[in-house]
C-alpha cells in the first residue's frame, strides 16, 4: 500500500514529468557553448569534450547509487538531496576558471541531474499500476524529448546574449524552483512497509539479475535506446560521406526521427492503461521489425535517397516509443521492494551500452549505409528476443 491516500491527481503527474525534465535540460542547454570553451580556456577539443562524456558516464553510474538509497530512505528525501546537488553544481561550473574545474563541476552536476530522470520512473511505478505507469513514463519521455529539442536553441540564445556562464545560473535557478515545489508539495510515494535495510536492499537488487523477467524487459529498453544512439552516431556520416548531402540536410531530416518517437510516446500515454503492456510491446516490436525489412528492401531495390533511411527509421522510433515505456514499467516493477534499485541497474545498463554502441558505429563506418543499418536492425532484433525472454520468465513464474 502506498503512502498516497487517494488516486494520484494531475499535479502529482506534472511533478513526475518535471523530475524527468531537469536532467536533459542540464545536459543540452550547455551544448551550444562547447566551441567557445576552447578559446576561453585555451583547451583542446578532447578536453572540452570531457565536459560531456564524463557527464554521461557519471549520469549512468550514479543510478546505481540512487536506486538503493531511494529504496532504503524513500523517494522524497532522495530526490531532495539530488536536487540540492543539482542547485550547487552549476554554481561551481559558472565560477570555473579552468577547464578542469568546469569538468569537475559537470561531474557533480550529473550526480544531481540523474536523480530527477531516474526517480521519475520510480515514482511513476509507485503511484500507478503497471499499465498506467507505462502511460505515465510515456508522458515523461515525450515531454523530455520535446523540451530536449528546444533546449539547445535556448542555450545558443543564452550563450550569444549573456555568455556561456549564464546557462549554468539558469540551470541552478530551475533547480531552486523544482526543489521548492518538491519540498512543499511532493509526498512520499514509496509503498508503506516495503523499506529494507541498506544491505538487504542491495542484496534484493542484485537478485534481480537472476530474473529473466527483469533481464528481458530491461534488455528490451537497452536495445531500443541503443538503436536510437546508433542512428544519432551513424546518420551524419551516411548523409555526408555516402549520400554527399550538405551539413544542413542532416538537420532537415533528423526531426522525422524525433517526431516518430514523440508520436509513439503519445500513443502510449493515451492507450497503455487500456491495452496493457504486453499489447504495447508486441505491437511496438512487430512494427519495428517490419520497418527494418522495409528499409532494407527500399535501400536495395530503389535509388538511395535520405527518405529511404529516415522514413523507415522514423517508423522504428515510433515503434520504440510504443514499447520502451511499457518495458520500463514492467522491469522496475518485478520486485516492489526494490523499484529504485531495479531502475538504477536498468539505467546504468541502458546508458553504458548506448554509449558503447555510438562509439562502435563511428568506428565501423565504411562509406556505405550498411554499418549503421545493420546495427539498428541487430538491436531491434535483439529487443524482440529480450521481450521473448521476459515472456518466458513470466510463463515459468506462473507455472511454478
Amino acid at each position: 500500500m502506498s503512502n498516497i491516500q487517494k488516486t494520484p491527481d494531475l499535479s502529482l503527474t506534472c511533478m513526475v514529468v518535471m523530475f524527468g525534465v531537469v536532467g536533459p535540460f542540464a545536459l543540452q542547454v550547455f551544448l551550444p557553448s562547447l566551441p567557445g570553451l576552447k578559446v576561453e580556456f585555451d583547451a583542446s577539443y578532447a578536453e572540452v569534450q570531457l565536459t560531456v562524456s564524463l557527464y554521461l558516464l557519471t549520469f549512468a553510474c550514479a543510478q546505481l547509487l540512487y536506486g538503493p538509497l531511494a529504496d532504503r530512505f524513500g523517494r522524497r528525501r532522495t530526490i531532495l538531496v539530488g536536487l540540492a546537488i543539482y542547485i550547487i553544481a552549476p554554481i561551481i561550473c559558472a565560477s570555473a576558471m579552468s577547464i578542469e574545474a568546469l569538468t569537475m563541476g559537470r561531474v557533480l552536476q550529473a550526480i544531481g541531474a540523474c536523480a530527477g530522470l531516474m526517480l521519475a520512473r520510480v515514482v511513476a511505478r509507485d503511484i500507478y499500476g503497471r499499465n498506467k505507469a507505462a502511460s505515465a513514463i510515456g508522458l515523461v519521455t515525450m515531454v523530455s524529448a520535446l523540451i530536449g529539442s528546444a533546449t539547445p536553441m535556448l542555450g545558443g540564445w543564452i550563450d550569444l546574449t549573456f555568455g556561456w556562464r549564464m546557462s549554468f545560473w539558469v540551470t541552478s535557478g530551475l533547480g531552486v524552483a523544482v526543489f521548492i515545489m518538491t519540498f512543499k508539495w511532493f509526498p512520499e510515494t514509496q509503498p508503506v512497509g516495503v523499506s529494507l535495510d541498506l544491505y538487504n536492499t542491495v542484496l534484493e537488487g542484485i537478485r534481480l539479475l537472476r530474473s529473466p523477467v527483469f533481464l528481458g524487459h530491461a534488455g528490451h529498453t537497452t536495445c531500443t535506446l541503443s538503436a536510437w544512439y546508433a542512428m544519432l552516431a551513424g546518420l551524419p556520416f551516411v548523409m555526408a560521406d555516402v549520400m554527399s548531402q550538405p551539413p544542413m540536410a542532416y538537420g532537415k531530416y533528423f526531426p522525422l526521427l524525433s517526431i516518430g518517437y514523440v508520436l509513439g510516446n503519445l500513443v502510449t500515454f493515451r492507450v497503455a492503461e487500456g491495452w496493457g503492456i504486453h499489447r504495447m510491446l508486441f505491437l511496438g516490436t512487430g512494427l519495428a521489425l517490419i520497418a527494418c525489412l522495409g528499409m532494407v528492401l527500399w535501400c536495395t531495390a530503389f535509388e538511395l535517397k535520405p527518405l529511404a533511411l529516415y522514413l523507415p527509421m522514423a517508423m522504428i522510433t515510433f515503434a520504440h516509443g510504443l514499447s520502451q515505456p511499457a518495458a520500463t514499467s514492467a522491469a522496475v516493477g518485478v520486485n516492489p521492494h526494490v523499484v529504485g534499485s531495479a531502475t538504477g541497474m536498468m539505467g546504468v545498463g541502458q546508458w553504458s551500452i548506448a554509449a558503447a554502441t555510438a562509439q562502435i558505429v563511428g568506428v565501423i563506418q565504411n562509406d556505405t549505409i550498411w554499418p549503421t543499418v545493420a546495427v539498428v536492425i541487430a538491436l531491434t532484433t535483439l529487443s524482440m528476443f529480450s521481450y521473448a525472454l521476459a515472456c518466458y520468465g513470466e510463463t515459468r513464474t506462473q507455472i511454478t
